[in-house]
């Protein structure tokens, strides 16, 4: 069973849960999806301040994070607000800690196992990457037919637009909407996963605010969409790249969209009713 169709969840909704995790003791979670048949999952993680790992040790999964808010230290480096981090199963984190307090949005290619010490002599060392997102550059891309063939901006963390998977910081400007506010829907051949880090979207769903998530398996048509006020998002691809088909038919978009949430029983308690941001 693969993870469910999310699309999309307000992660304000979710309840801060006490980590199960072995590598996260002391910290808080939100699952914001979860394969249950690998164990792979997006989560929200909140640092307590003063918090510290216990030791050195590796994870059996690949693990993906940006900073959101705070600072973490991974193995003597200073990651503040827009770090990036790329770690393969079985890197070693000699040490870990977040002495004020930090919130990170992690990803996991499989369950996290936690081992503490080194790992198994033999091995080639596992992959890591750090980088400051703030610094890297955009590049620009013309559009699809979700925006009306406007001009929106990348940057790419991981992999590429083009390849199998990929990790991307994504933004378009305000005032954003398809020709006549008309447009076909797209079809990918990859699943996506995004987390609204400002800013807001338009969709078919609804109005997506900071904090929004969604995971959209292949194959289904999605869109169009807009935004008000611009919009900045992390996006994952998986299984294929960010390519695809358009429909025949054309959806109407809405600069006030009703919320239909598309979410698995587990996750309609929130209820039909959006969340929505304080303004004044």
């Amino acid at each position: 069973m693969a993870r469910p169709h999310i699309d999309y969840l307000q992660s304000q909704t979710l309840p801060w849960q006490a980590s199960h995790w072995r590598h996260l003791p002391g910290c808080q979670l939100k699952i914001l999806s979860r394969d249950p048949a690998s164990g792979a999952a997006s989560v929200l993680v909140r640092f307590p301040s003063g918090w510290a790992a216990p030791g050195a040790g590796f994870l059996s999964a690949g693990e993906e994070l940006l900073v959101l808010d705070g600072l973490l230290e991974l193995d003597g480096r200073r990651c503040t607000q827009d770090t990036y981090g790329c770690f393969a199963a079985g890197h070693r984190h000699a040490s870990r800690a977040a002495p004020d307090g930090a919130v990170v949005i992690a990803f996991y290619d499989a369950e996290p196992v936690w081992t503490e010490g080194d790992p198994p002599p033999g091995q080639p060392p596992a992959q890591a990457r750090l980088l400051d997102a703030f610094e890297l550059p955009w590049a620009t891309d013309t559009g699809g037919a979700v925006f009306g063939g406007r001009d929106h901006r990348w940057k790419v963390l991981r992999g590429s637009p083009h390849a199998a998977t990929a990790t991307l910081l994504i933004a378009a400007a305000p005032h954003l909407h398809p020709p006549r506010w008309r447009a076909p829907q797209e079809i990918h051949r990859c699943a996506e996963e995004l987390f609204l880090l400002s800013g807001d979207f338009l969709s078919n769903v609804g109005q997506l605010f900071p904090g929004a998530y969604f995971w959209r398996p292949a194959g289904l048509a999605h869109g169009p969409y807009g935004s008000r006020g611009g919009s900045f998002a992390l996006l994952r691809t998986h299984g294929g790249p960010l390519s695809g088909t358009v429909t025949a038919h054309e959806m109407t978009l809405s600069r006030a969209p009703p919320y239909l949430p598309i979410l698995p029983p587990d996750l309609l308690a929130p209820g039909p009713h959006p969340w929505h941001p304080r303004r004044y």
